[in-house]
C-alpha cells in the first residue's frame, strides 16, 4: 500500500471511530416489542486498527529519508 492510500484509511478509520464515539454509527431498531442498538464496529478493534495504519504510516515515512550527509 501507499503512504497516500494508509493515509486515506486512517482518515477513514478515524471518521468512523469519531461517529462511534458520538453515538454516529450506532444501528437501532425495534425488535420484539423492545428498542434494540448495536455498534457497527467494536471500539477496541477500530481503535487497534488506527494504531496499526499510524504504526505503517510512521514506518513508510521514515524508510523515505534522504541520505545523510556530514560536512567537515
Amino acid at each position: 500500500m501507499t503512504i497516500e492510500q494508509l493515509k486515506a484509511n486512517l482518515a477513514e478509520a478515524e471518521q468512523a471511530y469519531h461517529d462511534l464515539l458520538t453515538g454516529q454509527a450506532v444501528v437501532s431498531f425495534v425488535r420484539n416489542g423492545r428498542q434494540a442498538q448495536f455498534s457497527q464496529a467494536r471500539r477496541a478493534d477500530l481503535k487497534a486498527y488506527i494504531d496499526e495504519l499510524r504504526t505503517q504510516i510512521d514506518g513508510v515515512s521514515s524508510r523515505r529519508r534522504g541520505p545523510m550527509g556530514f560536512s567537515l
